[in-house]
């Protein structure tokens, strides 16, 4: 505690240091260069003591490996965007399915992203639940309308 307190003293008297030499440069011209060098001696003396802080978090060098292949970087983003794209359609879909009184537990994305890098959805399997059984024809026009692709709807089995 008593070097948190040296810290907020010096950055006190560097404060003051720092705004008396700005009062005493001129306006214009080099005034304005000068006012900017205090303002980032100012900033480096608040923060000298984060710059001399341990890291929070231990980083274990052994565990990361030497090269990193680009193909698998590119499959974990693609899984990635995967996931993102499912979770998406679920909350759209479910949004309109509350209208509907169709409860929805599941959707599975069958898609595939081209060399432009642009996502393209051939096939939707939507997975309702044993009291929306009724429902199914609904749920799947709504889906269609919806997301304008193939939509298989079916009920989620126990």
């Amino acid at each position: 505690m008593d070097g948190v307190t040296k810290w907020a003293a010096a950055l006190c008297f560097a404060a003051i240091g720092c705004t008396a030499l700005q009062m005493l440069a001129p306006k214009k011209g080099m005034g304005n260069i000068f006012r900017m060098i205090t303002a980032a001696f100012f900033l480096c003396c608040m923060a000298a003591p984060l710059l001399s802080m341990k890291s929070i978090l231990p980083i274990n060098i052994d565990g990361i490996p030497q090269e990193v292949s680009a193909e698998v970087i590119k499959e974990r983003v693609k899984q990635q965007l995967h996931e993102r794209v499912t979770e998406a359609l679920f909350k759209q879909l479910d949004r309109a399915f509350k209208n509907y009184d169709i409860s929805l537990v599941k959707v599975e994305v069958n898609m595939d992203t081209e060399e432009d890098d642009s996502i393209y959805i051939s096939g939707v399997v939507l997975y309702l639940d044993k009291q929306s059984s009724q429902k199914l024809m609904t749920a799947k026009e709504v889906a269609q309308g919806l997301l304008g692709v193939e939509v298989d709807v079916t009920i989620q089995q126990d």
